[in-house]
């Protein structure tokens, strides 16, 4: 059965004035700096995902399924050996339980697409959460893992819609290119949106299930053989919510001895040590102390971003963790002094160092460029054109620099197609910009800078 789609996606069918409008209101969100929390739309942005920053992939997403067409999508992918994602709704999974068990045997993460596949912006926020946990508890009971990301139905979404899928410390996944698969438009019609809109990091929303799909399983290797010419490689994004982590620490030299093992919910992403013991951070912001006192933890709060790193006040009196959208939150004697939260990253947000001089504290993204509050600005690598991918930074001793850590990757390619009129409308059609400026202030639906 063919899925309503709402005036919000529909509006995205825009015309040059409306496309010009939704450039305005980028340029004034960039400037004024009016940002919303706001579900992810590029691959870096999916738990787990950051390392894709600055690389040259594309993620195929499949919605709406279990369905008769999920077979034919799911032999597509594995004959041409192509990672994808499929979000599933709950009452489809419960009808076609095998396919969904066939998608998860195949190594696809199978993700939360809402139970009955209702417009969430329009229910309670009981509801919202009964239409999370249903789902999940679904597709646990078959794959035996449990979705990290939510995909909302109709990508129509606010404050009542995101604060229940944070509880469940579930990400909100929307996309970057729509097609419009779910309208049957033709196959050459569905390959060219996808391939011409295409740019890296970019997250592909088509469809296995809701109607017929026919046109996108014909469509789906020609997307795959175009976008391999044009030098994309395929990744799938969020994955599973990991099993609990138990701690492992090993000490050298004069470190503190380890304490006993410590089980976390979600994977370990951090640490940070005084003379006399050590904490341990997880992505959820959650915080575990050994030996040092415990000044709070971020764990169960609902994030908009996930954790990735902490530091250490100098005296071990307090500590900040850091998100991957740069937001800091300071525990203990720790000063808060700024952060990178609410303005726009070409990258996110991968480390985080202490001045043991001024009380401040650098932050580091994963194209090396760094932001500084509270302490010196002594340079970075941002904007500048390497090989690299950046993880992390380490203040130098006494505090008058810093080091950048990263590793050698491929050159990262960028889309080199001009900017054309023809081009400008095909974004626009795409949904890379909406046509709405209140929508724009909430979601800047276009390729990274």
């Amino acid at each position: 059965m063919e899925r309503r789609r709402t005036k919000a996606r529909l509006a995205r069918l825009a015309a040059v004035g409306a496309a010009a409008a939704s450039l305005l209101c980028l340029t004034l969100t960039q400037v004024t700096g009016a940002q919303s929390p706001q579900p992810a739309i590029y691959t870096w942005q999916a738990p787990g995902d950051a390392w894709t920053a600055g690389q040259r992939v594309i993620a195929l997403t499949f919605d709406d399924g279990p369905g008769p067409f999920t077979p034919q999508v799911l032999s597509v992918l594995e004959q041409y050996h192509v990672p994808a994602t499929f979000f599933e709704v709950g009452e489809n999974v419960a009808e076609y339980p095998q396919y969904t068990q066939m998608v998860a045997a195949a190594g696809y993460p199978v993700e939360d697409h809402t139970w009955s596949h209702p417009d969430l912006a329009t229910l309670s926020a009981a509801q919202v959460g009964a239409q999370i946990e249903e789902t999940q508890n679904e597709i646990r009971s078959l794959t035996g893992d449990t979705p990290a990301c939510l995909r909302p139905p109709y990508d129509d979404w606010n404050s009542t819609v995101l604060e229940p899928i944070a509880a469940q410390a579930l990400t909100p996944m929307s996309y970057s290119i729509d097609p419009r698969d779910w309208s049957m438009p033709g196959v050459t019609a569905i390959v060219s949106r996808v391939v011409d809109a295409a740019f890296p990091g970019a997250v592909v929303d088509m469809h296995d299930g809701g109607g017929t799909r026919s046109e996108t399983a014909a469509a789906l290797p020609l997307i795959i053989a175009d976008l391999r010419a044009e030098g994309y490689s395929f990744v799938s994004i969020c994955g599973y919510l990991a099993a609990p982590q138990t701690s492992a620490v090993y000490a050298f030299g004069q470190a503190p001895s380890p304490g006993t093992p410590i089980t976390s919910n979600t994977s370990y992403v951090g640490a940070a040590g005084s003379a006399s013991g050590y904490w341990l951070v997880a992505r959820d912001g959650g915080v575990f102390s050994t030996a040092v006192p415990f000044y709070g933890s971020m764990g169960g709060q609902g994030l908009n971003q996930p954790i990735v790193a902490m530091a250490a006040t100098p005296d071990g009196g307090g500590y900040w963790l850091v998100a991957a959208d740069g937001g800091i939150f300071s525990f203990g004697d720790a000063r808060f002094s700024g952060s990178m939260g609410g303005t726009p990253l070409n990258q996110p947000v991968v480390g985080i160092a202490a001045d043991p001089v001024t009380g401040g504290y650098w932050e580091v993204a994963a194209d090396g460029g760094v932001f500084s509050f509270g302490a010196p600005f002594y340079g970075s690598m941002g904007g500048q054109a390497t090989d690299n991918r950046f993880f992390a930074m380490v203040t130098s001793p006494g505090g008058v620099g810093y080091l950048l850590t990263g590793e050698n990757t491929r050159p990262a390619q960028r889309d080199a197609k001009p900017m054309t009129l023809r081009r400008l409308l095909r974004w626009a059609r795409g949904g890379w910009v909406l046509s709405r400026c209140n929508r724009v202030l909430g979601l800047e639906r276009k390729p990274p800078p």
